[in-house]
């Protein structure tokens, strides 16, 4: 009986290291302000991982004007490690079901995404994509801005501009 238990065990193991796997990461940013950019790479390392379904969450403290990054693929071993295809996707936790815009690589090497008008309150990106036989690197970077407010001086700028050109229009039609 315990001959047997070994064998159906080893039998299993063996279609279990045979069939392609997913890997899925998930990270958190932590609450970010305007100005700040965050970086790190993500590795799926493995046997028959052909694929990953990664999770990158953050928060936001203030609505921001843009969000852009870039996702590069870091090939190790070409055909090994390796990103086939890239697909990003940005949710709110207000609607995790509907992407607030999708971005598509499908060789793999890398791409760049930019959202705007994001209101304060809780996202994550979805990485997706497939994968060499041994897994896959990629690097993101993300940064946060706000949108630099028009200084009180401007308007006082303009005008002082505005009154003297319209004491100049008044000084040469007085002379006609």
């Amino acid at each position: 009986m315990k001959r047997l238990y070994i064998i159906v065990l080893a039998g299993l193991l063996m279609l279990g290291l045979g069939a392609p796997a997913a890997s899925a990461s998930n990270f958190d940013l932590g609450t970010v302000a305007a100005g700040e950019s965050k970086v790190g790479f993500v590795a799926n390392f493995g046997t028959n991982i052909t694929s990953f379904d990664d999770s990158i969450s953050f928060s936001l403290v203030s609505t921001m004007t843009s969000l852009v990054g870039v996702i590069l693929d870091l090939a190790l071993l070409p055909g090994q490690i390796d990103s086939l295809n890239f697909t990003l996707d940005l949710y709110s936790d207000l609607a995790p079901t509907t992407s607030l815009g999708t971005y598509v690589d499908p060789t793999g090497t890398g791409l760049l995404f930019s959202y705007a008008n994001l209101a304060a309150g809780d996202y994550f990106f979805r990485v997706r994509g497939d994968t060499g036989t041994r897994g896959d690197i990629y690097l993101y970077k993300i940064a946060f801005n706000n949108p630099v407010p028009i200084p009180p001086a401007l308007l006082l700028f303009g005008t002082a501009l505005g009154g003297m050109a319209f004491a100049a229009y008044r000084r040469r039609k007085l002379k006609v």
